[in-house]
């Protein structure tokens, strides 16, 4: 779950002895990965601002962050972590909630904040389509690679969309349970907004919500099987 691709990497090229599933682990590893920098991430941060300019504020617009272009959003750190560790970020998108008039500030935070989360498991959905036309057009090594690839790359961008609506800060989920939550709760989040983050950070190094996550990642890709029924 934290061992990115490069260490895989480098955990490869230094191992005694090296098997052609190990390599196409590492190759899918660093595939998936940069899929996710320059593909997920991108999407993710535009939805969050084109939902904020649907709303009336072109904040993210005017500082040209409304762009599928993944160097408008890549945080140099944020891709360095991924590619170590499998948890990264992206630069977020700056959205001003005084300017979304269409509709009051709490739904304006609680829309903008889930756009990004939805716009994951779009993403994921159209991946596993992908990856269903690849096995029924399957005729070489090569497809079934592209096969694993596409699927494996739905998988992970379920998972960030599932880690995002963690309802703590600076997740996105933290932000749509704010916006339902009396000002008194709110309050006391953001005040021990540190402990509860690396309470959250520890359990999750512990593997303590491994199967909480697991079970919500597997409910969503299940659902969105089921939604591409028309594949078989």
């Amino acid at each position: 779950m934290f061992r990115g691709p490069l260490i895989e990497l480098f955990m490869l090229l230094f191992s005694g002895s090296v098997t052609e599933s190990q390599v196409v682990s590492v190759v899918l590893s660093i595939f998936s990965v940069l899929v996710i920098i320059f593909v997920v991430f991108p999407i993710h941060e535009c939805a969050h601002g084109l939902m904020a300019k649907i709303l009336g504020d072109d904040t993210a617009e005017r500082q040209g962050r409304l762009t599928l272009n993944p160097f408008a959003h890549i945080d140099v750190m944020g891709a360095v972590m991924m590619m170590l560790f499998r948890i990264g970020w992206a630069k977020p998108t700056p959205v001003d909630i005084r300017r979304c008039n269409k509709v009051k500030p709490r739904t304006a935070l609680a829309l903008t904040s889930l756009a990004g989360p939805l716009a994951n498991i779009l993403l994921s959905y159209i991946m596993i389509i992908a990856y269903k036309l690849v096995l029924m057009n399957l005729t070489t090594t090569t497809g079934a690679y592209i096969a694993l690839g596409l699927y494996y790359t739905a998988q992970i961008n379920v998972y960030l969309a599932v880690f995002n609506l963690v309802p703590i800060a600076p997740f996105d989920g933290f932000n749509i349970l704010a916006s339902f939550l009396p000002g008194r709760a709110v309050y006391f989040m953001q005040k021990n907004q540190q402990v509860i983050y690396w309470v959250f950070f520890a359990l999750l190094m512990f593997g303590v919500l491994s199967v909480p996550f697991g079970l919500a990642c597997n409910g969503i890709m299940w659902l969105l099987d089921k939604a591409s029924f028309f594949l078989g």
